[in-house]
């Protein structure tokens, strides 16, 4: 018997692994459906590109078809080892802005511990940062947050044309404003990836009373009277039931943790019934209030062959940059590829940024996984997201099947205001690239490209091409209202002994990367679970 039973290895998983098992006297068990992050992939910076690829590394995941994107299903990607979706990811370290963590609290009056005053100690403490410790920074956390080793000649390009168009240079997106350009802090440790698994889990795994188990599906979580008694999982083909003595902490992403629920007999009545699941408990907010960023590319092509590009005139730079990671962990192979980005205020009625962008010195076509514009050509792609979607999607089952994915529909552009708020972000995009320092260094614009001008154009190139940039959140959203999942102590409504550690709580989606936020939302659980227990 386990005294905790964490659902998942991702981001939040990995901290309160390391957390809980401080305490000899509390035994976990962490249970990952996908193997080890053993693969040299999750540990080059720039293996975020085969990734993608993935099968076995990768859940890759995709919507329903979307009404408002010409009826596209959109790919998900999402971590499927130990680390999450931090083994996959771009390492793109941001926490959002402070207001996204007050409005949380200003929105229901039981969540104001999870202002931003109350999760900058925990900001702090799972970080070192290179710029030291700081009202706003810590040193010596867990993770390692660094300046990229290599960044590319147009990356600087990207920054001095953003401040052509008049957005202020940003040397950290998280100091004192959000708002501006500059190169991307990284969540790497000496030219390597720093994912949460390396920095929470590896160095833990070694106590006696953790235990951690790969290629262990989670089936179900036994239910009596409103407690969770056994989690049953599938490993190798046999079926196991671990009994919880204390607590089931389900961390297993906003995609899979309100699936398990639903699974478990926990959620929408009618969704249950529709699949043949006993109702445990009628909680009609699993899985409503998905959340995510969606995102519309400009790319162009250059002259000067400077991107990173698999044409067979890169070959031998990227044989060069092969041989200088392997030996020194320097080199391009170093970069995460969106090297520089930046934030920028585009709604004329808000001072507050709403859109971010991720700028690639590369040719990326749905999400690298179109190879044939990356071997033709040599280029450079501008990502534009908004920040804070009103479209609200949600998370069905397909079957009562473990094995078979959940119905993922985000509902993108359902609300009239993101469309318009997608175009601004295309607006801004472009006039960034045709800035004299990034144009002079292109041959032309490819996408939308030169014939896409006017609205009703760009409407249609954005329900043609845009994508997500893998931020879903809010599906067991924290409050105290009717849809509520979780309280603010993460625990779900009427649930003794279960408790949701991952970005499904997110009232609302932050504006910004989500794998920081994450952490330290893991990192101020662990002192919930720890104050009552261990």
């Amino acid at each position: 018997m386990m005294d905790y039973i964490i659902i998942g290895g991702g981001a939040s998983a990995c901290v309160l692994a390391e957390r809980l098992s401080r305490h000899p006297d509390c035994h976990v068990c962490l249970l990952e459906a996908g193997p080890a992050d053993t693969s040299p992939l999750i540990h080059a910076p720039a293996g975020i590109l085969p990734l993608m690829h993935s099968r076995r590394l990768n859940w890759a995941l995709h919507t329903t078809p979307q009404s408002e994107l010409n009826g596209r299903r959109l790919f998900w990607p999402r971590g499927k080892t130990l680390g999450g979706s931090t083994a996959i990811n771009a390492m793109c370290c941001t926490r959002g802005q402070p207001q996204d963590y007050d409005d949380w609290a200003a929105g229901d009056k039981a969540l104001s511990g999870w202002d931003f005053p109350s999760l900058l100690p925990h900001f702090r403490a799972i970080e070192d940062h290179p710029l030291g410790p700081s009202p706003l920074h810590g040193e010596g956390g867990p993770v390692t947050i660094s300046k990229l080793r290599s960044t590319n000649p147009l990356s600087h390009a990207f920054v001095k044309a953003a401040q052509e168009a008049e957005l202020p240079a940003n040397s950290d997106f998280n100091g004192t404003q959000q708002e501006g350009a500059g190169f991307y802090h990284v969540m790497q440790r000496d030219g390597q990836r720093c994912s949460n698994a390396h920095a929470f889990l590896h160095p833990a795994l070694d106590r006696p009373n953790l235990h951690v188990l790969t290629g262990a599906q989670v089936q179900r979580l036994e239910m009596e009277n409103q407690h969770c008694t056994a989690v049953h999982y599938v490993s190798r083909g046999k079926h196991h039931r671990v009994p919880v003595a204390v607590e089931a902490l389900l961390c297993a992403g906003a995609i899979h943790t309100p699936q398990l629920l639903m699974l478990s007999g926990v959620g929408p009545e009618q969704e249950l019934t529709q699949h043949g699941i006993p109702v445990k408990l009628k909680l009609p907010g699993v899985g409503t209030n998905l959340q995510d960023h969606l995102d519309i590319s400009v790319i162009w092509h250059e002259q000067r062959q400077q991107s990173i590009s698999l044409h067979p005139r890169y070959w031998p730079r990227g044989y060069h940059a092969l041989k200088e990671y392997l030996n020194q962990r320097q080199g391009e192979l170093t970069s995460n590829l969106a090297e520089a980005g930046g934030f920028v205020a585009t709604d004329p009625d808000s001072a507050r940024p709403d859109v971010q962008l991720h700028f690639l010195p590369a040719v990326e076509v749905k999400h690298g996984r179109k190879l044939g514009p990356t071997i033709r050509y040599f280029g450079y792609t501008l990502r534009a997201c908004l920040l804070r979607p009103a479209s609200r999607g949600h998370i069905s089952l397909q079957s009562a099947k473990p094995s078979d994915s959940p119905r993922v529909d985000p509902r993108y552009l359902s609300e009239p205001q993101d469309m318009a708020g997608m175009l601004r972000a295309l607006e801004t995009a472009r006039e960034i690239m045709h800035q004299p320092s990034l144009s002079t260094l292109g041959k032309k614009e490819w996408q939308p490209g030169p014939g896409v001008t006017d609205k009703s154009a760009m409407e249609r190139d954005i329900r043609h091409r845009a994508e997500s940039i893998y931020h879903p959140v809010g599906t067991c959203r924290m409050g105290s209202d009717a849809l509520a999942v979780v309280d603010p102590e993460l625990r779900i409504h009427g649930l003794d002994n279960v408790r949701v550690v991952d970005a499904s709580i997110m009232p609302t989606l932050i504006s910004g990367n989500t794998t920081m936020p994450v952490t330290a939302i893991a990192s101020r659980a662990a002192d919930l679970i720890l104050h009552k227990s261990c």
